[in-house]
């Protein structure tokens, strides 16, 4: 794969200093993840109230698991289909149709004021969730490889882990919405508002979107497209030296590739590993975070945290409900993602990664073997313990696969195929996710239906730890030594198949 020696433009990104351009990609880049965590969330923060309306409070169990899962089952989809799109046709020409979809289909779910029958609000619903969860997809791939081709290697885990945290502002930020449009109707008719309620709470999910559609597509292609996809190293180094306000002497050599396609034996030699270990990594962790986020409220009514539908108020019950939520979003899920963008580039991905398997397979562990005691508490407060094992478990899912995940991906695969392999291993996490929904979706109240749940989680949780092992660790590295893009790089992997078929250890120098 001759390189030769890295471009000058791909080095300047490098070596760059932090600047004002990294922190304004970060937030154009994050805002589009605040949507898609709200929109993920805010669904099950709402369900009460489609209950009510709709089914009497009686609402079947894999209807329910539809509604919070159709999103998930579009996100497989998006995130094949942007992913490939990214890396055929650029990632800025496709980058905003993502967000433009998601803003459509946000406004849309909560639109529909047809007949009050069960069935077509609900099919409308999951219609427009499902393509939601298509445009919620794509801007996985894209977002996670703009930002990591951006950023300078120094501080590049940093930036992505960044991007990704927006998530845990938008999970907050679905809790706080649910609460005061719920405390706004607090004083009236549920049976008259409950309608407006909910379609208020999954419309506002467009907000953001819109605010940041128009500097999305102010963004220039990212230099290592341009350079290392497109061939035009001129272009790359014009853009840049305008963004980064540097000056990049511009390079007429042409850039030479191996072109060897995603399903050629060179990229199974090369990569192979590195896709099953990011893809198995990414199910196992979205099978624990989407199944206990989703289905948070159900554990708590289980364990006695929540009273149950039809003992409270309507709105009383919800802005209760949602107001635990925000407590375990502010003080388990956020300090998370925060702990991920202070160290990831200190202790390296795959350290913090190893570290959160291992918390979050204890803490489920604990919750299950521990969770008849805490039903046995007869009062609140001495069944908090239990919500603080939860929020434990969001934290170290934070600080540990759920964004290491996410950025590793974006780093160790060849630019040309870069957001399609990241798409790829962002489809099994969705996939992981859709397994944790529908896997949930037993009646709770049955006995030991619950810890059942949570040693499967646990479960889900040792087989990502035993798959962490075999990924690589970018910290420092430049993009092109991770994929093996430089020609020093590409005869230390040929050095080191020819090692492995030899059962000769390497030992550098």
């Amino acid at each position: 794969m001759a390189l030769g020696q890295q471009l000058r433009v791909l080095h300047a990104l490098d070596v760059a200093r932090t600047q004002l351009y990294h922190f304004m990609a970060t937030a154009i880049a994050g805002m589009g993840f605040f949507t898609d965590a709200y929109d993920f969330f805010a669904i099950s923060l709402v369900m009460d109230l489609i209950s009510y309306l709709y089914y009497e409070e009686q609402i079947d169990r894999g209807v329910k698991a539809t509604i919070n899962g159709i999103a998930l089952c579009g996100a497989v989809p998006g995130q094949l289909v942007f992913g490939w799109l990214g890396d055929k046709m650029g990632r800025k020409r496709i980058y905003g149709v993502t967000l433009l979809l998601m803003v459509v289909t946000s406004l849309a779910s909560g639109l529909y004021f047809g007949t009050n029958e069960a069935s077509n609000v609900v099919a409308v619903l999951c219609f427009f969730r499902f393509w939601l969860g298509f445009g919620i997809g794509g801007d996985y791939p894209l977002s996670a490889t703009i930002m990591s081709e951006y950023a300078n290697k120094r501080r590049r885990g940093a930036f992505i882990a960044a991007v990704f945290a927006m998530q845990g502002f938008g999970n907050l930020a679905a809790g706080i919405v649910a609460v005061v449009v719920s405390a706004s109707f607090l004083r009236t008719n549920p049976r008259r508002n409950a309608n407006f309620v909910w379609r208020i709470v999954l419309m506002l999910g467009a907000v953001p979107a819109i605010l940041t559609y128009y500097w999305r597509m102010k963004m220039p292609e990212t230099a290592r497209y341009t350079a290392l996809v497109a061939k035009d190293a001129r272009k790359a180094a014009s853009d840049m030296s305008s963004v980064l306000h540097v000056e990049i002497s511009p390079e007429d050599e042409a850039v030479r590739q191996d072109q060897y396609g995603l399903f050629s034996p060179q990229f199974l030699r090369y990569h192979g590993t590195h896709l099953l270990a990011t893809s198995a990594c990414w199910l196992a962790v979205d099978i624990t975070f989407y199944s206990l986020n989703l289905y948070m409220k159900d554990i708590f009514v289980d364990v006695g945290l929540i009273d149950p539908p039809g003992k409270n108020h309507l709105f009383m019950r919800m802005t209760v409900t949602t107001l635990l939520h925000t407590g375990i979003a502010l003080c388990g899920t956020l300090p998370g993602y925060f702990f991920t963008v202070a160290f990831v580039d200190r202790i390296g991905r795959v350290r913090i990664q190893l570290l959160g398997f291992t918390m979050m397979s204890v803490l489920t562990a604990i919750l299950a073997a521990t969770y008849a005691y805490w039903k046995r508490q007869e009062t609140i407060q001495r069944k908090m313990g239990f919500a603080v094992l939860y929020g434990l478990t969001n934290f170290f899912a934070n600080f540990g696969p759920n964004t290491t995940t996410f950025i590793v991906p974006a780093e160790i695969f060849p630019a040309r195929m870069r957001a399609t392999c990241h798409g790829i291993a962002g489809a099994f996490g969705k996939i992981g996710a859709i397994i944790g929904v529908f896997g949930f979706m037993s009646n709770m109240e049955e006995h030991g239906v619950v810890p059942r749940k949570l040693w499967a989680l646990f479960s889900s949780n040792l087989v990502g730890l035993v798959f962490t092992f075999l990924l690589p660790d970018s910290k420092g590295k430049s993009l092109e030594e991770m994929a093996g893009e430089t020609e020093e790089q590409q005869q230390q992997q040929d050095a080191a198949v020819v090692a492995a078929a030899d059962h000769i250890n390497l030992v550098p120098i």
